[in-house]
């Protein structure tokens, strides 16, 4: 709020620059931290950074954002600084701490489109999509989280969300869809492992291509691999594991 107050009547290269923010111009968004002035430390928090870059390069300011799994509020704090509108929404209410985050659970048998609450606020015009990761950090989220689905339910549920992102989206909306490569390679050497035991960036895609989203960009932003110490690492090494930092951002209308 300080800092939308702050930069009221600024355009967005003044604000990146007053948040000490630099303005990576190619598709490799490399950070190594998370700007702790924005959001809520939170199972897979993402950088503010990464979210600025977004609205930087496909929306403008006052155009509406939504953010359908909002956990620890980057995206709306971000949206906020930026001069962007944030309609939030998250399975865990918190009414005290973040009420611009509207509770909402995306159960798999609900009929998520015919709820009055969508199109409330008019139709998006960039929707940005961080889902729990498949997996990840499961222990970590609320119950309930799609983090804990199977793969096939996990990549299921990625299917009718994308249909209904789609539905309640108007011709010139775009998609931000932030996720990983995920595969289970903890403790299998990489010439070990399975093909269809991961998920993969080309397997969103394709349900993505599936459900009507058309890609335009696919930028890299990966983890920082100072989160594996040298003992980890030391380990992967010996079992010849070959570890997982990828992530995108890829672009969709």
């Amino acid at each position: 709020m300080v800092w939308s107050q702050a930069l009221q009547g600024k355009d967005d290269l003044t604000r990146f620059k007053a948040l000490n923010w630099g303005i990576r111009t190619w598709d490799l968004w490399n950070f190594n931290d998370c700007d702790k002035r924005f959001g809520d430390d939170w199972p897979g928090r993402i950088p503010a950074q990464l979210i600025a870059h977004i609205l930087y390069f496909f929306s403008k300011q006052d155009d509406l954002i939504f953010d359908p799994m909002a956990g620890g509020g980057v995206c709306a704090d971000t949206c906020l600084a930026m001069g962007r509108r944030c309609w939030s929404l998250d399975m865990d209410d918190r009414p005290d701490t973040r009420p611009e985050i509207e509770p909402y659970h995306w159960d798999l048998d609900n009929k998520w489109e015919d709820l009055p609450i969508m199109g409330s606020k008019g139709k998006p015009d960039l929707i940005i999509f961080d889902p729990p990761y498949f997996d990840k950090k499961a222990g970590e989220y609320s119950k309930q989280s799609i983090s804990e689905l199977s793969r096939k339910d996990y990549l299921s549920f990625l299917e009718r969300f994308f249909r209904f992102l789609k539905k309640i989206s108007k011709k010139k909306t775009r998609l931000a869809f932030i996720n990983s490569d995920w595969r289970d390679f903890q403790n299998c050497p990489a010439d070990k492992e399975e093909p269809g035991q991961g998920i993969l960036v080309v397997d969103y895609h394709e349900i993505l291509k599936k459900t009507g989203w058309t890609l335009t960009h696919i930028i890299q932003a990966p983890l920082s691999s100072e989160r594996f110490n040298a003992g980890v690492v030391s380990a992967m090494q010996k079992k010849k594991i070959l570890g997982v930092v990828s992530r995108y951002v890829m672009i969709l209308r």
